[in-house]
């Protein structure tokens, strides 16, 4: 049980090197936030906002913490790579690195964070939409701070664009137009 343990969490370690994809292949950035960065701050955006909300709070950051744990073993896989990869292949890939991943831990732990990171992957309650419209939302945060760090503002555009149509829920939107806000006074 606890070489289990000690494997799913070295395998969780690995986030912190694995580098987010988009962030180099479109802006150039050379050193880009990891896996874990965004994870980590996306599970305080879905703490802020179950509890807010009244949504099972717990499910929620569980979800966010593991919703990229794929990544370990696959990698990120940028816009271009899932194109040339195929949707169905990356989507084959992910699942049975996530199950592999989950697989190491105790049946019953294993089993339940196989689980809620399915649920995420399905996209079918409402914890897992908002889950979805969060990890969206943590890199319109990111985009911001690149450009603030002075990233070019038209490569970072196509981040803005692409999350604006994404996120449905009225606080998640609200929260997004403030950031689109603070771009636009940034930028006069």
């Amino acid at each position: 049980m606890h070489e289990g343990i000690v494997d799913f969490l070295q395998n969780a370690g690995l986030l912190k090197r694995v580098k987010r994809s988009g962030w180099i292949s479109w802006v150039g950035i050379e050193n880009p936030e990891s896996v874990a960065d965004h994870s980590y701050r996306s599970a305080l955006i879905a703490m802020l906002i179950a509890d807010l909300k009244g949504l099972d709070t717990k499910k929620l950051i569980q979800m966010l913490l593991l919703h990229d744990i794929h990544e370990a073993l696959t990698g990120d896989y940028d816009y271009f790579a899932k194109r040339e990869i195929g949707e169905h292949e990356v989507k084959k890939r992910n699942f049975e690195a996530a199950k592999k991943i989950f697989e190491k831990l105790p049946k019953n732990v294993g089993q339940k964070y196989f689980s809620i990171w399915l649920e995420f992957e399905e996209q079918e309650t409402l914890e897992a939409k908002i889950a979805r419209q969060i990890d969206q939302l943590e890199m319109i945060f990111q985009a911001l701070e690149y450009e603030k760090e002075g990233y070019s503002r038209e490569k970072l555009e196509v981040f803005w664009r692409n999350v604006a149509d994404r996120i449905e829920d009225n606080d998640l939107k609200k929260i997004f137009e403030i950031l689109a806000e603070k771009r636009k006074g940034e930028s006069e």
